[in-house]
């Protein structure tokens, strides 16, 4: 009897450290995951990306990802460029163990950003730079090691990014001239979803062989970014749009992607847009009205001057 019992407690502690293994496990993976992908964004978007939180099912085949952060460039003073609320993955068990993962659908909810352009440069300017870095094959930052050559890759067959909230800040330039000039430069542009099949599958460099988490991440900016040019036509300014478009043309992560985005641009943002070429319009007259003065006040000078010095002489 004292055996038997001997046995059954021996069988229990067994279990106890099987199930604190697999915890600990668990806990490891879910760790190793939120470490690779705040390494594989920062090093393509060349900003500091974190991530809250990351929990793997192992044994449901699902993901969920919460709080993934990425920082503004240095010299923009908005929170961040991008926030995420939070992102669910479907994945295919079977493909856990391999090189690259099957992903049927990975959905991503709640993105905030934001975009800053103050005298002639732009937040935007400097991530899109640094993703065409990476396309290129170099780091955004020389000093920011490139995520390890075994990193799993991903064939994501259909990816949905939803609730998308764009805000454009049009900052005071520093010595502006004119209370106007600094007023209604906030403008929203909403997107409700936008939609990129075959991630993986198709596109410039990635065709079937699967997109790394720093491809993804410069994925996924670059589809934000060309969804905001789709539906700023008529609300943003013609310069940041164009320049937008620009950068964006430069870059090929998009291509074969078969992308769909549904946004609507709101009155508000409309009126806006509408302020902030008021707003420049009566800036530009003020700084004219303000020039024809200072000489009508320097002619009146000279004259004045002139007559001092020769006295009874026009």
């Amino acid at each position: 009897m004292k055996i038997l019992k001997l046995i059954l407690i021996i069988a229990a502690l067994l279990v106890l450290l099987l199930i604190a293994g697999v915890l600990f496990a668990l806990s490891q993976i879910n760790a190793i995951a939120k470490a690779g992908i705040e390494k594989g964004s920062t090093y393509a978007l060349g900003v500091n990306t974190t991530v809250a939180s990351v929990d793997i099912g192992l044994f449901s085949g699902t993901f969920s990802m919460n709080g993934l952060n990425v920082a503004n460039p240095q010299g923009y003073p908005g929170p961040h460029f991008l926030k995420l609320g939070n992102g669910s993955v479907a994945v295919s068990l079977a493909s856990l163990n391999q090189p690259t993962i099957q992903v049927p659908t990975f959905s991503l909810s709640d993105l905030d950003v934001r975009l800053e352009k103050t005298d002639g440069a732009a937040n935007y300017q400097v991530i899109l730079d640094n993703l065409g870095r990476l396309s290129s094959g170099k780091p955004a930052d020389p000093n920011q090691p490139a995520p390890t050559g075994d990193e799993k890759k991903l064939v994501i067959n259909e990816l949905t990014l939803r609730n998308i909230k764009v805000h454009v800040d049009l900052l005071k330039p520093a010595g502006a001239v004119g209370d106007l000039v600094g007023k209604a430069t906030a403008i929203d542009i909403p997107i409700k979803e936008i939609k990129l099949t075959n991630v993986g599958k198709t596109g410039t460099g990635v065709g079937g062989s699967g997109v790394t988490v720093s491809q993804l991440s410069s994925i996924i900016v670059q589809a934000v970014l060309a969804a905001v040019a789709e539906n700023g036509a008529g609300v943003l300014p013609a310069d940041l749009l164009g320049d937008l478009k620009g950068k964006l043309g430069n870059l090929d992560g998009l291509k074969g992607l078969g992308m769909q985005a549904v946004g609507g641009v709101t009155e508000k943002a409309t009126e806006a847009a509408k302020q902030v070429t008021e707003g420049a319009k009566e800036a530009v007259k003020d700084v004219t009205k303000k020039g024809e003065e200072a000489v009508k006040k320097g002619e009146e000078a000279v004259k004045k001057g002139l007559e001092n010095l020769l006295p009874g002489k026009k």
